[in-house]
């Protein structure tokens, strides 16, 4: 029996975090993302995009654009919380539920919509509905039996649009869109898609079906791949997190496809701090370190790179994990444009199990770094903010 697969997306997710926490932003056009020449957008509101502005744009030319756009930093850790408060939501009706990104999942409904008497839209409609009214979060879904016609289906409208795609229905839905909204294709790839003639997914796939030399020498092996998307025989799994009890990890799709490294490390940075935040609450060491990087380019098939590093001791320390992770980071990213990244913590030991021979020189190096973190972690409930830090910390924020 065929599952019944949700993907669901939160609409203008930063932006519309941004209106629940100041609503006289709602109904005009703002942008989240960076200033400077180096800024970039990571989303915008509707009434931005109407301006012709979008993800991945440098924030200067959308200034250019719309005189009066307002443009905002960011509240990553609101943001953060505002998407745990969403999966908690989609979580209470089932536990198959598989995050992709900070404001997206796939997760299966089979045992809820296969129900006799249960009218899809209806339910799929008040559960939009009863998120918003809980959270104040718009978001668009799709359904169908495979992860991939499912995503497809909540990119087709937005905002707080339902489509349901059906086996049968691929041809008379998606074949017709432009080749460039077929979830893989890349903005380096689908350019060179257009110029061969190839404007719709339909042509792409009839090109694919028919054995075209050229297009077949241009995919190689995914070729396989693209036709089972678009025929329904794609995966329908849903990957519920890490089993593994030694390893604690997270992995997160980036807003847009890039190779800005200030941009990167920014965003690698706020999924290390979502992470530690519940490593310190799980009373582990941790031993190793490791990133994970894939690639953007679908005619490679989409490449994952992974790098690890092992630390000398097991340790519990956040600030030390934090600043690995970056050194790792910096040492590793080799300036190639991908589309997601993780950080994983490895070898993972219950404090008890972990006995530590200190030499009498780690022993003093220990205990200075205690005390003076110590001191610092009082200085801080003083002043009741975040005001002191290790100078070694300020160098590495400041890489």
């Amino acid at each position: 029996m065929s599952k019944i697969i949700l993907h669901i997306d939160l609409n203008q997710f930063f932006v519309r975090c941004e209106e629940i926490k100041n609503p006289s932003l709602i109904g005009k056009p703002v942008a989240v993302g960076g200033d400077g020449r180096k800024g970039i957008v990571s989303t915008c509101s509707y009434e931005a995009r109407n301006y012709g502005i979008h993800s991945g744009m440098p924030t200067f030319q959308a200034k250019m654009l719309c005189k009066n756009l307002i443009l905002l930093p960011g509240d990553y850790k609101f943001y953060e919380l505002m998407s745990k408060e969403f999966i908690n939501f989609i979580k209470k009706f089932t536990h198959k539920v598989e995050q992709m990104s900070i404001d997206e999942c796939f997760c299966d409904f089979t045992d809820i919509l296969d129900r006799k008497g249960v009218s899809p839209i209806s339910f799929l409609r008040n559960l939009q509905n009863n998120l918003f009214k809980k959270t104040g979060l718009k978001c668009s879904i799709g359904v169908s039996t495979t992860k991939f016609l499912a995503k497809m289906g909540s990119d087709y409208k937005k905002p707080m649009g339902i489509t349901i795609i059906r086996k049968r229905e691929i041809p008379e839905i998606l074949f017709p869109l432009p080749v460039k909204d077929l979830f893989g294709i890349g903005k380096k790839t689908y350019p060179k898609l257009e110029r061969a003639g190839y404007k719709t997914i339909g042509d792409l796939y009839y090109g694919l079906k028919n054995d075209d030399e050229a297009l077949s020498n241009f995919f190689g092996s995914y070729k396989e791949d693209i036709i089972n998307n678009l025929e329904g025989n794609s995966s329908d799994t849903i990957h519920v997190g890490f089993s593994d009890p030694k390893s604690m990890g997270m992995t997160r799709t980036l807003d847009f496809d890039t190779n800005d490294k200030v941009y990167i490390r920014k965003f690698l940075t706020n999924l290390m701090n979502t992470l530690l935040d519940d490593f310190s609450k799980s009373g582990k060491l941790c031993k190793t370190i490791q990133l994970t990087y894939k690639s953007s380019d679908y005619e490679n098939g989409f490449k994952t790179n992974t790098v690890s590093k092992s630390l000398d001791n097991y340790t519990d320390s956040i600030d030390e994990l934090y600043r690995e992770g970056l050194k790792l980071f910096d040492k590793t990213y080799k300036n190639e444009e991908i589309r997601l990244i993780g950080f994983t913590l490895k070898n993972l030991k219950e404090k008890h199990d972990v006995v530590v021979q200190m030499t009498f020189e780690n022993y003093e190096r220990h205990e200075s770094e205690n005390k003076t973190q110590l001191l610092i972690n009082e200085l801080n409930r003083k002043s009741k903010k975040e005001t002191f830090i290790r100078l070694s910390d300020l160098k590495d924020k400041k890489k």
